[in-house]
């Protein structure tokens, strides 16, 4: 799964936490509204006191219909997208009611409730079919039962009302906007400060596991750089972020199932044997467990379980060959390669550069992506850079390892 998909799958989960929160504040404000209008109309009448025109009977009723729907927001096991309609009905039932049931002139200006309660789901669609049903109700309505006479009331009073109602449903409109762009940024935010600190945690790990063999120290992160200065070469990653910092990810865990294999294997200073050189190849596959397993790692399987494979298939785990091998894990193979043969190992002295390319030059279409060599080829001096640097670092740390 990609950050894309990450990132719309917590914008949804957003959107479902705030939709069943707003379902339940909607039916609650109603039920304030409606307790606080019977008692304004009980105390006129306990007081002989005609200052309202409202029917008891209808503000009774909405009060039922907001008992009911609030028993089903609260206690039902129907999906939040359902109970969001619920709501949404229950707020057209409620205007109508008031409509008829109000005594105010100005009745009809309860209908403009209907695109802004909408507006707050941040559901174009919602808000577009409620807007609209809530328009016909209006007019229809008003058309053929006015709370006014006739005389007093005409045409052009219609046409204003629907008017001011398409003014308000269009600030509706930009009222879901916002709250879209608010959620959206919202998502950036998490996203972008998880994969940070998603990348802090990884790299202490990383560290933490090279630093117990000096050889090895830094490895890692050498092959993600590698990767990733490789990749922004190639067409697929040009102008593509996100597919850049998965690439640095799994070059940065593509050799964490080694975690499970023992040091004396690891630091041997001499020639593996074939039992002990099987125990390596079984990093990739504990790796690749180990990142499936964490939600926000399972993206990099495919870099830490295929960056042994070679291009003519003789490869490990599954002997893939050719474009059957991810990009990712060609990448891989490639950098990893690179920065074995620069760096020093228990058993021989790091190459130079110039001579670790020409080992993958002659590794080309056997061991290594063809089309990626080529790629690589004129701009080695990239790779040189980062190789010169990472040394410098390497260094530094033998020598403080040494004043321990």
């Amino acid at each position: 799964m990609d950050n894309s998909d990450q990132s719309r799958r917590l914008l949804m989960s957003f959107y479902s936490i705030h939709q069943d929160k707003l379902n339940n504040n909607i039916v609650q404000v109603g039920f304030i509204f409606l307790m606080l209008s019977l008692a304004w109309n009980y105390a006129f009448r306990i007081l002989n006191v005609s200052l309202s025109r409202a029917d008891v009977g209808a503000l009774l009723l909405c009060t039922g219909v907001c008992l009911v729907t609030y028993v089903l927001i609260k206690f039902s096991k129907l999906p939040v997208v359902v109970l969001k309609h619920i709501t949404l009905w229950f707020v057209c039932f409620v205007v109508v009611s008031l409509y008829f049931g109000s005594g105010y002139r100005e009745a009809w200006s309860f209908f403009l409730l209907i695109p802004i309660v909408s507006a707050l789901y941040g559901d174009i669609i919602s808000l577009t079919v409620y807007s609209i049903l809530g328009l016909i109700s209006m007019v229809a309505l008003d058309y053929y039962f006015p709370l006014v006479p006739r005389s007093t009331f005409d045409i052009i009073d219609l046409s204003n009302r629907v008017l001011l109602y398409i003014i308000l449903a269009t600030f509706s409109h930009i009222l879901y906007k916002k709250l879209l762009g608010l959620y959206v940024n919202l998502v950036s935010i998490v996203t972008k400060s998880a994969d940070e600190s998603l990348e802090q945690v990884v790299k202490t790990f990383i560290v933490s596991v090279e630093a117990k063999d000096t050889y090895t120290f830094g490895h890692s992160e050498r092959v993600s750089e590698y990767a990733v200065e490789l990749a922004r070469k190639l067409p697929e990653y040009q102008n593509n972020p996100k597919k850049l910092h998965t690439l640095k990810m799994m070059g940065l865990l593509h050799d964490i199932g080694k975690i499970n294999i023992p040091e004396s294997i690891l630091t041997k200073p001499s020639r593996l044997t074939d039992m002990e050189y099987e125990i390596i190849k079984t990093h990739t596959v504990v790796g690749a467990k180990m990142v499936e397993k964490i939600s926000l790692l399972g993206r990099l399987k495919d870099g830490v379980l295929y960056h042994h494979e070679r291009w003519d298939g003789l490869g490990y785990p599954s002997g893939m060959k050719g474009e059957e091998i991810p990009l990712e894990a060609r990448i891989l193979a490639i950098a990893d390669a690179f920065d074995a043969m620069t760096s020093n190992r228990a058993y021989r002295d790091a190459m130079a550069p110039s001579q670790a390319f020409r080992r993958l030059l002659e590794g080309r279409g056997t061991c290594y992506d063809p089309r990626l060599i080529d790629i690589l080829t004129p701009h080695q001096f990239s790779w040189i850079s980062i190789c010169k640097q990472s040394n410098s670092e390497v260094s530094e740390f033998e020598t403080l390892m040494t004043l321990q």
